[in-house]
């Protein structure tokens, strides 16, 4: 009798060993790493230590449109980068695949010039910190939309771009 319960005992632990092993690993997921830019949705986003509701904010974005780089993916969290370096985890609905580029120099402003060329037309004056909707790089410059003209600044004066821009957007 009690090797019929030992082994019954047995098979009742192996069976739900079993079954609890494919839900088990698909629980772990893990953490991708990627590396492309997006811009952020909303003009408030929260900024958390992890992946998840239940950690806690580090920072809040509150402007819409800035530049981020996406460094890690995690179900549906994004690890993001900024211009300064900070990192940090958003949920994916506050991100948009919709480039833009920020003005980041220590200059008090950049040109933003009709074509590739300094010596062509200035159209604008732009500060440190101003966004634009991204077009196109061609070799050491950008294109970029800042209220409603078009026009390209130097790739050293922009963050939000990287050297595979250079190659897919010829």
């Amino acid at each position: 009798m009690k090797s019929f319960r030992f082994i019954f005992s047995f098979l009742t632990a192996l069976a739900i060993l079993l079954f609890a092993l494919p839900s088990i690993s698909f629980a772990a997921k893990k953490i991708d790493e990627v590396n492309y830019f997006a811009s952020l949705r909303s003009s408030e986003t929260n900024v958390r230590s992890g992946p998840g509701q239940n950690y806690p904010i580090k920072f809040t974005y509150k402007l819409r449109g800035i530049p981020v780089r996406v460094i890690s993916e995690y179900d549906n969290w994004n690890e993001i980068q900024d211009y300064e370096g900070q990192s940090g985890w958003v949920t994916q609905s506050l991100l948009t695949k919709k480039r833009t580029l920020m003005v980041r120099t220590s200059k008090s402003f950049v040109n933003m010039h009709s074509k590739t060329n300094a010596k062509s037309r200035i159209l604008y004056r732009l500060e440190n910190n101003v966004i634009g909707d991204y077009l196109k790089c061609a070799e050491d410059w950008c294109a970029l939309k800042v209220s409603g003209k078009k026009g390209w600044v130097e790739k050293t004066d922009l963050f939000g771009m990287d050297e595979e821009d250079e190659k897919t957007n010829d």
